[in-house]
C-alpha cells in the first residue's frame, strides 16, 4: 500500500483547526504522517496541535523561527514529507472521509490528482465548485486549488517545480501540465470554508460589470502587458512548450508576449476559436463568439493577483 503524507501549514488557525484535524484523522485511507508547520501563530494553534500530538504519534509539528508566508511555508513543509504521496491541507477546511482513498485510486502516473470541492460559509449551504482542468485554461486562471491536491512526492519535492514568484498551486499545476499531467476526481472531496480571514480571499475577486471589457479592455490589457512577472511566466512557458504536443499552448504564449496590435487581434481570434477550453462556462451562440473574441480584454479587466510577484 502506498503511503500518504499530509502537509498542513498553519497561521492563527485555532478557530477551525480541530474540525480539520478530526477530518484528516478520520480518513478511510490510513495517513502515514501529518506534517504541520506553523508560521509564527500568536493564538492557540500550536497548543491545539500539541494536544493532538499526545494522542496521535503520526503528527509532526514544526515551528518557523520567522514568518515565511504561505508560499514558502508550504514549500518548506512539503520538502519534509516522506510518504509516497503528499496531500496538501488548508487549516480551515473539512475533508470528506474518502478524500484520500479516492485520490490514491485516481492519480495513476499523473503528477497531481485534484478534485471538485464544496465552498460556502457553512457545510450545509456550500455549493460545488468544479472547473475543467486543461493547460490552455491554466494560462489565464488556476482551476487546480492547492487544498485539493494529492501529489507524487518525487514531483512535489523537485525544486524546479516551484516557480517562486507565483502562487505555489498554480506553479505546481503548470509544471504538472508540462510533465505527466493532472488527474481529477469530479466528486467534491472537501468543504472549503468561506470566511473573512481565509487566505484565498487575498485574491480579491470582484464581479465585473458587463460593459467594462468593451470600454476599458484595451487600456487594461496594455497595462497588464507591463507586468514583469507576467512576462517572466509566459516566457518560461513559451520556452518549455516547443514540443508538438504543446502546440496550442506555445501559440498562446507567443501571442501573449507580443505587444503589437496585429498580434492582439490574432490572440483574440485564437481565444474565440478555443473559447470552450479557456472559459469557465460554456459559450454558445453569437454572444459566445463575441465573448470568446474579447476574452483577453475580459481577462485584463478581472481583478486578480495571478501575476503578483510572491518571491
Amino acid at each position: 500500500m502506498k503511503t500518504v503524507s499530509v502537509v498542513m501549514c498553519t497561521y492563527n488557525g485555532a478557530k477551525y483547526l480541530r474540525e480539520q484535524l478530526d477530518s484528516i484523522i478520520s480518513q478511510t485511507y490510513p495517513i502515514y504522517e501529518l506534517i504541520i508547520q506553523d508560521d509564527c501563530s500568536t493564538d492557540d494553534t500550536v497548543a491545539i496541535v500539541k494536544e493532538y500530538m499526545e494522542k496521535y504519534s503520526f503528527i509532526k509539528l514544526y515551528i518557523n523561527e520567522h514568518n515565511l508566508g504561505f508560499n514558502l511555508n508550504f514549500k518548506s513543509a512539503c520538502m519534509k514529507a516522506t510518504g509516497d504521496y503528499v496531500a496538501i491541507s488548508d487549516q480551515d477546511d473539512v475533508w470528506f472521509p474518502a478524500k484520500i482513498e479516492k485520490q490514491v485510486e485516481s492519480i495513476g502516473n499523473c503528477n497531481i490528482c485534484c478534485s471538485s470541492f464544496t465552498r460556502g460559509e457553512t457545510i450545509s449551504d456550500a455549493e460545488v465548485t468544479s472547473q475543467d482542468v486543461n493547460f490552455e485554461r491554466l494560462l489565464f486562471f488556476n482551476p487546480v486549488s492547492g487544498h485539493t491536491m494529492l501529489c507524487q512526492r518525487c514531483f512535489i519535492q523537485d525544486e524546479s517545480n516551484w516557480i517562486k514568484s507565483i502562487w505555489y498551486d498554480w506553479s505546481l499545476a503548470l509544471q504538472a501540465s508540462l510533465k505527466n499531467g493532472i488527474a481529477k476526481v469530479e466528486q467534491p472531496l472537501n468543504w472549503h470554508r468561506r470566511h473573512l480571514n481565509e487566505a484565498s480571499r487575498l485574491e480579491n475577486h470582484q464581479k465585473m460589470l458587463k460593459y467594462q471589457p468593451y470600454i476599458m479592455g484595451l487600456k487594461k490589457y496594455r497595462e497588464l502587458q507591463k507586468n514583469g512577472n507576467r512576462r517572466f511566466i509566459y516566457t518560461y512557458l513559451y520556452n518549455h512548450t516547443k514540443d508538438e504536443r504543446f502546440h496550442l499552448v506555445h501559440q498562446f504564449c507567443k501571442l501573449l508576449l507580443k505587444e503589437d496590435f496585429f498580434s492582439l487581434i490574432n490572440l483574440c481570434l485564437l481565444c474565440q476559436k478555443n473559447r470552450d477550453a479557456i472559459y469557465f462556462y460554456k459559450t454558445k451562440g453569437i454572444m459566445g463568439w463575441i465573448r470568446g473574441f474579447f476574452f483577453p480584454l475580459f481577462h485584463a479587466c478581472t481583478p486578480t493577483q495571478l501575476y503578483n510577484d510572491f518571491s
